[in-house]
């Protein structure tokens, strides 16, 4: 079982990893993703699109392509066209019930303010509600309830993806660790990740971004303790470029992919 981090352009990473798993024919017995990692185990799971025509598409994705501005209550983006963008590649009325695997995907219930695991209705639409970050995107509502990124709560949704499968073997795949890395947690799964100038040197902090910093240390320790909870951890080096750096999406690509055949080589008997 697959558990995949949030990461935005990241999330190239996991297509990567993706393509590597099927390249190698690894059972992978399930997906359970926040945001970008919700959007690639979609993509994967489908099965209408291949893994590099994803790719290619994301690449032809201009700004003005990925957003639209919906000034609302709670955002200015429009959660539904990431609906409608996703919905291109696996079919805008494809529901959970027709994917080829099991898919879940991480969000925040404003109604509840707890992280809840989307499994059931339209896929895209689920994704989109795990991908609104705010204030940036507004909140998407399924079933009259308000969702946001489940970012918010878990980057990384391990403990979530345990009490969903309390015995399936999880393998962790964050696309925003600093270095290439497999490891069983608990040994030496510590990650590192920031924004970038695409150079891996972090960007220096001044005063105004101090609660961003604070919000992200907060989200690295969360993070860390949830990769204890599974079997083992895959560290993808995306952590080195920005979250929205565009110009980098075939080397992030490939350190996903490279990540994968390693992990597919040496660790087949976790999956």
């Amino acid at each position: 079982m697959l558990v995949l981090s949030g990461g935005v352009i990241r999330g190239a990473g996991h297509l990567g990893f993706l393509a590597a798993c099927r390249e190698y024919n690894l059972p992978v017995r399930g997906v359970v993703g926040t945001s970008a990692g919700a959007i690639a185990g979609a993509v994967f799971q489908s099965g209408k699109f291949s893994i590099e025509d994803a790719q290619k598409r994301l690449k032809t994705l201009r700004p003005w392509d990925m957003f639209r501005l919906r000034p609302r209550m709670g955002g200015f983006l429009d959660s539904g066209h990431t609906a409608d963008l996703l919905g291109e590649i696996i079919g805008p009325d494809t529901t959970f019930s027709d994917l080829r695997g099991p898919l879940a995907v991480a969000a925040v219930s404003l109604e509840t303010r707890n992280l809840v695991l989307l499994q059931h209705g339209p896929v895209a639409r689920s994704v989109a509600a795990s991908s609104a970050l705010p204030p940036f995107f507004s909140p998407l509502r399924l079933g009259g309830i308000p969702y946001v990124d489940g970012g918010l709560l878990s980057v990384l949704p391990v403990m979530a993806a345990r009490t969903l499968y309390p015995e399936a073997p999880l393998v962790a795949v964050n696309v925003n660790d600093r270095e290439d890395r497999q490891t069983v947690p608990g040994v030496s799964a510590w990650l590192e990740y920031g924004p970038s100038r695409g150079t891996g040197r972090p960007i220096s902090w001044n005063m105004f971004f101090h609660p961003f910093l604070s919000l992200g240390m907060e989200l690295l320790w969360i993070t860390r303790m949830e990769s204890s909870f599974s079997d083992w951890y895959v560290g993808i080096s995306a952590g080195r470029y920005s979250l929205l750096d565009r110009g980098n999406l075939d080397r992030i690509f490939r350190l996903g992919y490279d990540s994968g055949v390693r992990f597919s080589s040496n660790f087949r008997p976790f999956l």
